[in-house]
């Protein structure tokens, strides 16, 4: 599991993605499944694991909003047939979800259909194994001697769709694709991946044996999921094999559900009963995947041209969405958040001082109240004040003190730094050159436009120029990964492991690299955090990991990588006779999709 992007305007998907405000990607306001025990051996697949996030299993967080609101029901209860149709904010151009070019929200709910997921997670983030492609587990300690060892029992009747079994071969593929060790290969994270010393069979080809380099809490993480061996086998494979339409290869799926069409016209996906499934037979007939930006995914919601619109940013939206009389609006607690990232290789963001006065000079409260009013939320108390832990969650320590809304303060600081106001100009300069910032506003995104403009008036008051870019949402991708923007608004997409994603987002590529990691978009490697991402990934005692990511929070906030705005809240707008989907904090990381189904 990685950060996943969030894209375009509706919101959405998986490993370090962007979504509804303009970008899909993974996220840190995870919670941690594993790093709440000390990895004690003997560890059974049988129970659950401890997940370390401070949730205590019931029915709300600790702010306040509920886990889940998904309508669970046993599949027996329910029809045999039917068709689920899916909005999504961005059809994938890479069908590889280890791909920093496929690494977005979307894809990751089209995966939950037709790749394997080999833990079930419940409300809480506590998991235990999906029997379908894992029968049990078991995890030995750390020693002076050895690492951590995992050792996963797979179900043999597990395939691909080529008819190959998913066997010890693809998880030693998958870790040597994003180990790091391979620098042509795009891989959006190297986390965990990068703590594996070895993978090797077992008593059969079915048994796996994973040695880790040292003690790693959040090993479930990175053995949540796998990837076929044939589509790994080298870079241009990796890279390339899986991207366009034309590249969609069934025989590198699985699951209950499997291609029946892609219609590049319409941007649709459909997907029909998998007959090499080997588990209980899906109950849907069909499910379909088509993209639509807002606000025209919730009209066809309430037309009845779509069923399921998740994470509605807007009151218009939600209002919208309820005049389909047999819909439901469904909301939960949200892994996603909203924020800026800094550009920190040109422009005057290369400047830390411009940094920190944007900050200062930003009123964040006003942007959080801006982008939800109208939606039955309290804004102040979705404000974000660190880039791991979401408010409510146990660890989460607003670190944004020494940033908070203070444009006196900025404009002294920007005075001190030689950036100064000539007479009747409205703009500072520094060296005959003024003080402007591009911002990359994603046309047609109505929060990245408000966000964009209501910057653009903060800054105006402490005499910075913000000019406003359109960016078009199909060029999102290119322009994060191409560094072509000073300051970009959109939200990340956390996983169930708030600690275990620290290199992906704010470090370098590998440890001692000198280029940043593929999904640190600001560019920036701070020697602080490269230090202490080593204890972070392998601290096994809870309070002192969380201390050590707070002290990694604080330095991220004093260098202005990225600034949080504020988490959002789940609206998922689905039949109101749908069961096991709707909007959850944790579970729709692991969705049994075979299960999803109507009610009588």
């Amino acid at each position: 599991m990685s950060f996943t992007l969030v894209a375009a305007a509706c919101g959405s998907d998986d490993d370090g993605a962007a979504s509804d405000d303009g970008v899909e990607t993974g996220s840190d306001d995870s919670s941690d499944d594993s790093s709440g025990d000390d990895g004690s051996s003997d560890d059974s697949g049988d129970d659950s694991s401890d997940d370390g996030s401070g949730d205590d299993g019931g029915e709300t967080e600790d702010d306040g909003l509920p886990l889940s609101d998904m309508n669970l029901q046993s599949r027996d209860s329910l029809q045999d047939g039917g068709e689920l149709r899916f909005a999504i904010s961005l059809f994938p151009g890479n069908w590889n979800g280890l791909n920093v070019d496929g690494n977005t929200v979307s894809l990751d709910r089209i995966d939950d259909f037709v790749m394997p997921n080999n833990w079930i997670y419940a409300e809480d983030a506590s998991f235990d194994v999906d029997p379908d492609y894992v029968e049990s587990f078991d995890v030995q300690d750390a020693t002076a001697d050895t690492g951590l060892v995992v050792t996963l029992n797979l179900n043999p009747d597990a395939i691909w769709n080529s008819g190959e079994s998913i066997d010890w071969e693809d998880y030693e593929a998958t870790w040597k694709a994003c180990n790091g060790e391979q620098e042509d290969f795009n891989c959006a994270s190297t986390d965990g991946y990068n703590q594996i010393a070895s993978i090797e069979q077992g008593d059969s080809p079915f048994q796996v044996i994973v040695t880790f380099q040292s003690s790693y809490p959040d090993w479930s993480a990175v053995l949540s999921g796998v990837f076929p061996a044939e589509g790994l086998v080298d870079a241009a494979t990796f890279n390339e094999g899986w991207a366009g339409n034309d590249n969609f290869n069934s025989d590198w799926h699985t699951g209950p559900f499997a291609l029946e069409s892609i219609d590049d016209a319409e941007r649709v996906l459909t997907l029909t009963r998998n007959p090499n499934w080997w588990g209980e037979p899906a109950l849907l007939d069909t499910v379909s995947f088509r993209e639509l930006q807002n606000p025209a995914d919730v009209q066809a919601f309430a037309n009845g041209e779509v069923d399921v619109v998740e994470t509605m940013i807007d009151s218009n939206s939600v209002s919208q969405a309820e005049n389909r009389t047999d819909g439901a609006i469904r909301t939960a607690g949200s892994l996603q958040w909203r924020h800026f990232t800094f550009q920190s290789k040109s422009g005057n963001t290369q400047d830390l001082e411009v940094r920190q006065a944007i900050v200062k000079a930003t009123n964040r409260v006003a942007i959080a109240q801006s982008d939800l009013a109208g939606l039955p939320v309290v804004p102040e108390q979705l404000l974000l004040g660190n880039h791991f832990f979401m408010p409510g969650q146990q660890g989460y320590v607003d670190n944004s003190g020494d940033f908070a809304y203070d444009p006196e303060a900025a404009m002294a600081q920007l005075d001190a730094a030689g950036w100064v106001l000539p007479e009747g100009s409205e703009v500072r300069e520094k060296d005959g050159v003024p003080l402007e910032v591009n911002y990359a506003m994603l046309t047609g995104v109505a929060t990245s436009e408000n966000e964009g403009k209501l910057l653009q008036s903060d800054l105006a008051n402490v005499g910075i120029q913000l000019n406003l870019v359109n960016t078009p949402t199909d060029d999102f991708v290119s322009t994060l990964v191409g560094g072509t923007f000073d300051i970009i608004a959109f939200t990340w997409q956390g996983t169930n492991y708030p600690m275990a994603n620290v290199r992906q987002i704010y470090g370098a590529a590998s440890e001692g690299s000198d280029e940043p990691s593929s999904s640190n978009f600001a560019q920036l490697i701070m020697p602080e955090v490269e230090a202490l991402i080593p204890q972070i990934d392998t601290e096994n005692d809870l309070q002192t990991r969380i201390d050590l990511t707070n002290q990694a929070d604080k330095i991220i906030w004093d260098n202005v990588h990225t600034m949080p705005i504020y988490r959002r809240q789940s609206f998922t707008a689905v039949p109101e006779n749908l069961a096991n989907m709707g909007a959850s904090t944790f579970q729709l990381t692991s969705l049994q999709v075979e299960n999803i189904g109507y009610t009588n």
